[in-house]
């Protein structure tokens, strides 16, 4: 992730790909403490046969079969900026409030909100960031230009990256959305592995995903639970 605008492979996918020419994609199917050189979490990494990865971060266990979810609660809580900006900067500063240390680039891959104006609330992408002792305040360097000037009383949010916190152990919650399936099973907090966000997969169904269902959704653990039988809707 070339400061902070996220990499897209597309292995060996033009023209004819035959078993004796396919790219190799093990890597996809690792999990690690250590992180890959080449990737950034939210990189994507696209298959010939449709299936999209995305590079990930987990806060516990993950178990594959089951989707992962989305953890992360926010890096800089609701405050003013530290100074004004102009439009078409691109970069702002928000005043010391209370939040965790922050090191160099960690934000990278999240987003911030600006308020401040009805009907012309800002959100950008997050590029970069200067390192932050805890509680203080900090630099965030954005995708694209302000497109109003900022002072400091507007004030705003920041978010980290949403794929840097994992999960799907402890019960899960139906209250959190779901990242995908992760490609291998993780072990631990803090390892770095691979969720698939499309195409094909096997997700653990519950014992209602029988003949004649229509769809289904995401348990809190999950695992996926059937909709409406096709029977009801003709009844009804």
């Amino acid at each position: 992730m070339a400061k902070g605008k996220a990499i897209v492979v597309i292995p060996r996918q033009q023209g004819y790909v035959s078993h004796e020419t396919a790219g190799e994609w093990d890597f996809i199917y690792r999990a690690s403490t250590v992180k890959d050189a080449a990737y950034d979490i939210g990189d994507h990494v696209k298959l010939a046969d449709g299936r999209e990865f995305v590079y990930s971060k987990s806060s516990g266990v993950v178990a594959s079969g089951q989707a992962a979810q989305f953890v992360a609660t926010g890096a800089i809580p609701y405050v003013v900026l530290d100074k004004a900006q102009s439009e078409g900067d691109k970069e702002i500063t928000f005043a010391a409030v209370t939040h965790s240390a922050i090191a160099k680039d960690e934000l990278r891959g999240g987003f911030i909100v600006l308020w401040g104006v009805a009907l012309k609330d800002m959100t950008r992408g997050i590029i970069g960031n200067g390192a932050s002792v805890a509680n203080a305040s900090i630099k965030i360097y954005l995708d694209g230009p302000l497109t109003r000037d900022v002072t400091t009383s507007t004030p705003g949010e920041a978010y980290e990256n949403p794929y840097a916190n994992l999960i799907n152990t402890g019960g899960g919650s139906s209250t959190l959305a779901k990242a995908g399936i992760a490609a291998t099973y993780v072990s631990a907090t803090d390892m770095y592995f691979w969720v698939q966000k499309s195409g094909f997969v096997f997700i653990a169904p519950q014992s209602d995903m029988i003949t004649n269902k229509i769809g289904g959704y995401f348990r809190h653990d999950g695992s996926i639970q059937a909709d409406q039988a096709f029977s009801s809707l003709q009844a009804g």
